[in-house]
């Protein structure tokens, strides 16, 4: 690993080896923890170089993946979406809260995301999900009824921080999980890594979705460029906080 710092407005001076191993976080919102997404992109935005739908290995280089454990560290919790975990195993640190929401229980409870620590595991799910699908995960992770026919994301963000304390969140996708969090204007910080890689065709961005109306876009401010040879590590303040 030999870390070179491009630019950083958060920072004076420490070694660029020692990246994201200490993050100053701002005090979160009352209602919401402090939200940041980390994700890995090729040059042309997509997280995925494998079979479409599938996990996003080999994206990002060595040093990526230390960077993405560092952060990993920093979160008092973490968020994934439910077709992140049915790509692969998800894994945490053991002693790391982890949430998903779910909108069918289409959920292996084998994936490490639950089997490493099934009492830190919380799953969302709407009031409307039938009680057989509700009774086959509900021994591997705390079921959290939350919003009628979809999982009010909004309202599970609040119950992080007002009935469990969280303060940081850390989202590591996917798209359309990261396309709610936007839309609904909660997205803190993103960090991105940029692989020297074009994929091409179809495959996922790091938001999908329909996107905002035409020319409506989420701000980003740059706080800082860091590189490994020909890969970036970029990290944004989002201007949109609710």
């Amino acid at each position: 690993m030999n870390i070179e710092r491009l630019f950083d407005s958060k920072s004076e001076c420490g070694d660029p080896q020692a990246l994201y191993t200490d993050i100053g976080w701002p005090e979160p919102p009352e209602h919401r923890p402090y939200v940041y997404i980390n994700m890995a992109s090729t040059a042309d935005g997509k997280i995925v170089i494998g079979e479409d739908g599938g996990p996003s290995k080999g994206v990002g280089g060595p040093t990526d993946q230390i960077l993405f454990r560092r952060l990993q560290q920093r979160c008092d919790a973490a968020l994934t979406g439910s077709s992140t975990l049915r790509a692969g195993n998800v894994i945490y640190p053991p002693d790391i809260p982890r949430f998903t929401l779910t909108t069918s229980c289409d959920l292996d409870l084998h994936n490490r995301f639950f089997r490493d620590a099934p009492e830190l595991a919380y799953v969302f799910t709407p009031l409307s999900l039938p009680a057989d699908r509700i009774a086959a995960i509900s021994g591997g992770a705390t079921l959290v009824p939350m919003g009628q026919d979809r999982v009010d994301v909004a309202a599970a963000l609040s119950f992080m921080r007002c009935e469990l304390g969280i303060r940081t969140l850390l989202c590591e996708g996917g798209p359309t999980l990261n396309s709610q969090l936007f839309q609904l204007g909660v997205v803190d910080e993103l960090f991105l890594t940029m692989a020297p890689k074009i994929k091409g065709g179809a495959h996922a961005s790091i938001v999908t979705g329909a996107g905002f109306p035409p020319y409506v876009t989420a701000p980003l401010e740059l706080l800082s460029v860091y590189r490994d040879t020909d890969e970036l590590y970029l990290r944004y303040q989002v201007n949109n906080r609710v």
